[in-house]
């Protein structure tokens, strides 16, 4: 059995192990990662619960992050097919592409593009990926996987101080860095075959990534990604949409929206008046999302994950979708 095969194993246990989120952490490790790696007990200030953490694999690293990352042009990349969703950089002239079935076995990739080190993040359970630079007081910091979730989200640490960071708010909340907020890099998710057509001379992610995992399975998580089934606990849960439903989520001033993929894809764009101000949505030929808001024509990105992870981090989310699943969210 490969390591992500064993990882993978340990989460389908430890989500029948789970009962509800207000049952206490059990140990189902031999080690406690967050006492024992980490140092943190019940006295560490912490903005989440420790608690509330699941340990979802026996240590720190056990998903290894890609930290050489080498990459390959479009036309040399045979192991890639149409259909494969990617993370998709376009910015100050590179152009790349991160594979997820590459992130599976990996979900944080160090990279630099442009000059700016950047850290791809990638959560299969919740099937977000964003990007933030990875620049903390000026210098460049590896982030990596820290083996405990929460929210059912990844959580990652950065390897200067050890703290703990949330991946989709890209927020620190224990440790020396708590409080503190990654900058957000802009980053598409997208099919291969659309972002290879509207750039073909893109760059992708090879498959070499030194660490000697087996990539041929593209969908290991595929009886997951059909289910209702969430892998670990959440705080809120939503009945606007099936837990797995893919949306695209923003989140302003004013509130927080999300619009399903299968709206903008039937569509192409999606036209929400809110407070007497227009969100024009948009999915361009490449697969990107973005929303500009009123007279401003600078776009805003927005996120892409599964509708049950977007809405337990943004509980006050107004949903857009091709088919309303109550008769008040049909009224709004």
């Amino acid at each position: 059995m490969t390591v992500f095969r064993l990882i993978l194993a340990l989460f389908v246990a430890a989500t029948l192990a789970t009962a509800s989120l207000a049952e206490e952490r059990k140990p189902r490790f031999a080690n406690d990662i967050l006492r024992e790696t980490f140092g943190f007990s019940a006295d560490t200030p912490s903005d989440v619960p420790l608690a509330q953490l699941q340990q979802g694999c026996p240590a720190r690293d056990c998903i290894p992050s890609i930290d050489h990352p080498k990459f390959v042009g479009a036309a040399d990349a045979k192991f890639m097919d149409d259909d494969d969703l990617v993370l998709a950089v376009d910015h100050a002239g590179v152009v790349r592409a991160y594979p997820t079935f590459i992130l599976n076995h990996h979900e944080i990739v160090n990279d630099v593009i442009a000059g700016t080190p950047v850290a791809i993040t990638w959560c299969p359970l919740c099937g977000s990926g964003l990007a933030f630079e990875r620049v903390l007081d000026g210098s460049a910091v590896e982030f990596g996987v820290s083996g405990v979730l929460n929210e059912s989200d990844l959580v990652m640490y950065d390897r200067r101080s050890n703290s703990l960071w949330q991946q989709i708010s890209a927020r620190a909340f224990i440790g020396p860095c708590r409080g503190r907020t990654l900058t957000a890099f802009p980053v598409a998710m997208t099919t291969w075959g659309e972002w290879k057509a509207a750039h073909p001379a893109t760059e992708v992610l090879s498959t070499d990534t030194g660490s000697g995992a087996d990539y041929s399975e593209k969908s290991p998580y595929a009886s997951y990604e059909s289910s209702d089934r969430v892998m670990f606990p959440v705080s809120h849960v939503s009945q606007l949409a099936r837990p797995k439903e893919v949306v695209y989520g923003l989140r302003l001033a004013k509130g927080a929206f999300a619009v399903t993929e299968a709206l903008l894809r039937a569509k192409g764009s999606v036209d929400i008046e809110h407070q007497g101000e227009l969100l024009h949505w948009r999915r361009n030929a490449a697969g990107q999302v973005t929303v500009t808001v009123g007279a401003d024509p600078q776009p805003l990105p927005t996120h892409r994950m599964y509708w049950f992870s977007w809405y337990t981090f943004n509980p006050d989310t107004r949903l857009h979708s091709a088919a309303p699943a109550t008769r008040s969210e049909a009224a709004k």
